[in-house]
C-alpha cells in the first residue's frame, strides 16, 4: 500500500513530526503509570481489549489524540468495531462516557450527528492538566508513512522507560 502512495506522490517521504510529537514523548517520560497500564496496538479498534477489562460502572474519560475523531457509523459485515468507528461503539456501549479530542487544524469535526458532540481541542498541551489511568497507543500502519515507524517506536521505548514498578 505504502509503496504505491510513495510512488504516486514522492513528496511523502518528506513528511516529517509536527512539533507536537516531542510535547507528547516528554509528557509521556513524566507519567507514573505501571508499565501494565501501558498498552500498544496497530489498530485503534485493539482499545475493546483494554475497555472490557474495566468495571461496566466504571466512568470512562477517553482522551483521544488522532487526526481523526473515530466517531464514524462505518462497518462491514462483522467488523463491528474498526479503525474509523471504535469511538461511537464504546459511547454506544456505555453512554456515560466523556470523551475529549485532540485533532489537528485540518481534521474534519463532523460526523452524521453534525459537529463532534464532545470537546475538541487543537492543543495537545491540555493533556498535561489530565489525570491518565491507561495510555493507549496506536500505530496506525494505513495512516502512518512507514519512513517513520522508528519514531512511534522510539515513543513506546519512551513509555516504557523506568516503568518497570
Amino acid at each position: 500500500m505504502w509503496k504505491e502512495r510513495y510512488l504516486k506522490h514522492p513528496k511523502l517521504r518528506s513528511l516529517g513530526l509536527i512539533k507536537d510529537y516531542y510535547l507528547l514523548k516528554n509528557y509521556l517520560l513524566s507519567l507514573k503509570i505501571h508499565k501494565d497500564n501501558f498498552y500498544v496496538a496497530d489498530s485503534h479498534k485493539s482499545i475493546k481489549k483494554l475497555i472490557d477489562k474495566l468495571p461496566w460502572n466504571l466512568q470512562l474519560k477517553i482522551v483521544n489524540i488522532d487526526f481523526h475523531h473515530d466517531y464514524y457509523h462505518y462497518y462491514r459485515g462483522g467488523d463491528y468495531y474498526n479503525c474509523g468507528n471504535w469511538l461511537i461503539r464504546v459511547i454506544d456501549e456505555r453512554p456515560g462516557t466523556k470523551v475529549k479530542w485532540i485533532r489537528r487544524d485540518d481534521s474534519q469535526i463532523n460526523s452524521l450527528e453534525g459537529e463532534f458532540p464532545f470537546e475538541h481541542t487543537t492543543e495537545i498541551k491540555t493533556i498535561f492538566n489530565e489525570k491518565f489511568d491507561y495510555i493507549f497507543v496506536c500505530r496506525s500502519p494505513e495512516w502512518s508513512p512507514p519512513h517513520l515507524s522508528s519514531k512511534f517506536e522510539d515513543l513506546v521505548r519512551t513509555i516504557y522507560k523506568d516503568k518497570t514498578a
